[in-house]
Parts: structure tokens; C-alpha cells; sequence
């Protein structure tokens, strides 16, 4: 049931381009976010490449490729996820581009493309969802991220009416909204609902507790809830109740996954689970981050600036990395090597790419991750800079083995050989 190699494989290659961009960005932009203006155009744009950019285009490629996986249903319509994609990624780099230059129009044209291929991706999902063989944890994960992603949608249009009409009162308030509805409701039940199938599997830790990871997604379900409402149908004292739900289901999650970590049965984590672990040590760092700078506000916008990029760059984005070590060597392995494995020997899947150059990654993704969000809290541009580069030097690294494993295939018959042979153990490699 698993759909064609091209329908995730085009929304990885273009997560990619994204996240090489927003690496590109955030050199550009550090200065402006050590000045402490998390509202500035570049860091805005910046923003945006990585959360609409990188990360919402990586979830989309992987639940085209997981959903056969995990719930046993695969997308409704290979076409809408087509169509979906080639409305969204012109519409992100519209939407970018003209809030980087300055151009409203070209930013509301790009939000209108991009909004329109979301809707298809969400029509896509919702009709995907009830051919379901059952509806178990994951399932009711994934369908509560589709409600939160549409609501993020619906709040990013009265977000951007907001700023010429001021209908929804103060711009931290409604931004800081956004961001979490989007953040927490849209990608982090996502990741709680996918790890839960994914972290066994990667970390061979079947048998791990999971009523961390429930408690997690039923707290975070309803602090996002509470925060969609929270403009007109609650008061705002009711703030820090949404924030304390937050904090509590991302810290849930975190407990979780550190008990899948220490009940796995492998001798040595993989590149991907090691990225995998230093974007749970950011994402603790912004849990820790976030009470303050939501307290503080406009007060301290360093904190601010600072507290989004630990959160977006470091724990989100460099969760959805470390993914990528797995997922994007299986698909081409699945889709290349698998139908040849009985006739002849093949490599690997986790031979498929160089290990030492994975580790330089996860050094140079994190050390960045973590100098960007020091130096921007102590107001230090040139460190800024300086972690911004380490960040684009990672990237550079990870966006180049990609494009490697990409092009992998089987050696020609006629070649006289094999690429890479390893038939001991590749019959291990050759299911999810």
C-alpha cells in the first residue's frame, strides 16, 4: 500500500532545500535576533522556512509513506497529495520571499497558494483517516495535529489581517498564539503520536512504559485547545494554564522518550537516533525557556528570540533530521535495492551512508542549534553569527549525504559486480 517513491520523495527533497535555506537565513538574520527583534522581517521569514519549510513539508512527505505503516490505510488520493505539493512549496517560497523584500502582495499571494495546498492535504488526510483498520493511539495523534494544523491556518489568516486592522488586539499575544497552536498543536502531537510507532522500532525498545506518552498528548491536546479559544471565549488570565498544560505534556513526552532510550536493545544508537537525542536535550532546554518568555513578553525579547530558536531550530527541526537518517536510506532501499536483494548481494540500509560524516552532523547541527540560542540570548551578534555557521556547516553535511543516498542504486548486471556488497545480515535490513 505504500505509494510511489517520487509522492514523499519530492516533499523531502523540497524539506531539504528548506532547511538548507533557512541555514542560509539564519547567518543573515542572527544579528537582528541577538538585537532582540523576534518580529523583524528576516527572522520572521526565517521562522517560516523552518516551520512551514522543513518541518511541515518533512511531516507531510513521512505520513504519505507512514500511514500504510502505521494505520494500515494509504492516502486516499495520490493525487491531491500531488496537487497539495505543488500549491504549498511555491506558496512557502512566495510567502518568504515577500516577507523578506518587504512585498504584502506577494506575501498574501503566497499565504493564499500555500493555505490552499494545506486544505488539500487536510481534505486528503481526513478522508484517509476512517479507512483506517483501527483507531489506536497514533490515529486519534494524527487527527487531533489535522484539526490544530487547521486551526493554525484559520489564525495565520486573522494573523496577517491583524496586522493592518488590529482585530485580535495585542501582535505578541496573537503571534505567540500562533506559534504554539502551530508548534505544540500541529508538530509536536505529531511527533508524539509517530514516535509512538517509530522510537520501538528504531530503538528496538518494545516493551518501554507508554502512560508518559498518552499523558502527553492528552495534556498538550489540551493546552493548544485552550489557547485556540482563548481570545474570546475564555479570559486571558487563563494563560498560564495553557502554557503550564504545554510545558507539561512537552516534559511527558521527553520522559517518554528517555524510557524508550534507556530500554533499547541495540549495543550502539544509529546517527539518527544520536540527532534524535540532542534535539530532546533542545527541546528540554525550551521547555525550561518557555514559562519565562512567555511571563516576560515584550519586556525581554532577547528571551523571546532566544526561546524560539531553541524550540523551532533545535528541538523540532533537529528532531525531524534525525529522521531522515532513517527514513530517506530505507525508501530508496525499499524502492531500489529490494527488488534485487533475492538475485544478488546488496548493500545495507545503513550502509547506504557514511556514518563519520552523520556524526560531524549531529556535532555541527547541535553546537549550532545551541551557540544560535546562547548568543542571541546574551545579545551577541557576532556569536550569533558564529553558531549560525556551524548550524549551515551541519546542513551542508546533512542535505549532502541525502542528496547521495538519493542517488543510490544498484550496480548494473552487465557491470560485473554489485555496489557495495554485504549479504551478511542484509536480510536484517530488509523490512521497516
Amino acid at each position: 500500500m505504500a505509494p510511489p517513491f517520487r509522492l514523499p520523495g519530492q516533499h523531502f527533497a523540497a524539506a531539504l532545500g528548506f532547511l538548507a535555506l533557512g541555514a542560509a537565513g539564519l547567518f543573515v538574520a542572527a544579528p537582528a535576533a541577538a538585537d532582540g527583534g523576534f518580529a523583524a522581517l528576516p527572522v520572521v521569514g526565517v521562522v517560516h522556512l523552518f516551520t512551514l519549510g522543513w518541518i511541515t513539508t518533512s511531516i507531510m512527505g513521512a505520513l504519505y509513506q507512514l500511514l500504510p505503516v502505521a494505520l494500515g490505510a494509504p492516502i486516499r488520493s495520490e493525487t491531491l497529495g500531488h496537487a497539495a505539493f505543488w500549491l504549498y512549496v511555491p506558496g512557502v517560497l512566495l510567502l518568504v520571499g515577500g516577507l523578506l523584500v518587504g512585498r504584502t502582495l506577494a506575501s498574501f499571494a503566497g499565504a493564499a497558494a500555500l493555505g490552499t495546498g494545506l486544505l488539500v492535504f487536510l481534505v486528503n488526510l481526513a478522508a484517509t483517516l476512517p479507512a483506517a483498520r483501527k483507531r489506536d493511539f497514533t490515529w486519534w495523534c494524527l487527527a487531533g495535529a489535522g484539526l490544530f494544523l487547521l486551526t493554525s491556518l484559520v489564525l495565520g489568516v486573522l494573523l496577517a489581517a491583524n496586522l493592518r486592522w488590529g482585530i485580535l488586539g495585542g501582535r505578541f499575544l496573537v503571534v505567540g498564539l500562533h506559534m504554539h497552536i502551530a508548534a505544540a498543536g500541529w508538530v509536536l502531537m505529531t511527533m508524539i503520536g509517530v514516535s509512538d510507532r517509530l522510537m520501538p522500532m528504531f530503538l528496538l525498545s518494545h516493551g518501554a512504559p507508554e502512560l508518559p506518552g498518552r499523558l502527553a498528548a492528552a495534556l498538550v491536546a489540551g493546552g493548544v485547545t485552550l489557547l485556540a479559544v482563548i481570545h474570546h471565549m475564555v479570559p486571558l488570565s487563563w494563560l498560564p494554564v495553557a502554557g503550564l498544560l504545554l510545558a507539561a505534556g512537552a516534559a511527558a513526552f521527553l520522559v517518554q522518550s528517555v524510557l524508550h532510550y534507556r530500554a533499547s536493545r541495540k549495543p550502539e544508537l544509529d546517527p539518527g537516533m544520536r540527532l534524535v537525542a540532542v534535539s530532546l536535550v533542545l527541546l528540554g532546554a525550551a521547555v525550561a525557556m518557555g514559562p519565562p518568555a512567555m511571563i516576560r513578553g515584550t519586556a525581554d525579547p532577547r528571551l523571546a528570540a532566544a526561546y524560539t530558536a531553541v524550540l523551532v531550530i533545535g528541538g523540532l527541526g533537529l528532531f525531524v533530521a534525525g529522521h531522515y537518517y532513517r527514513i530517506l536510506p530505507f525508501l530508496v532501499w525499499y524502492h531500489r535495492f529490494g527488488p534485487v536483494a533475492a538475485e544478488r548481494d546488496v548493500p545495507r540500509v545503513t550502509e547506504l551512508f557514511e556514518h563519520h560524516l552523520a556524526t560531524a552532523a549531529t556535532v555541527l547541527l547541535g553546537l549550532g542549534a545551541a551557540g544560535i540560542t546562547a548568543a542571541v540570548w546574551a545579545g551577541a551578534a557576532a556569536a550569533a553569527r558564529g553558531g549560525a555557521l556551524l548550524f549551515a556547516a551541519g546542513t551542508g553535511v546533512l542535505v549532502l549525504q541525502m542528496w547521495r543516498v538519493a542517488r543510490r542504486r544498484p550496480a548494473p548486471v552487465d557491470g560485473g559486480g554489485t555496489e557495495e556488497p554485504a549479504a551478511a545480515g542484509a536480510a536484517a535490513e530488509r523490512s521497516p
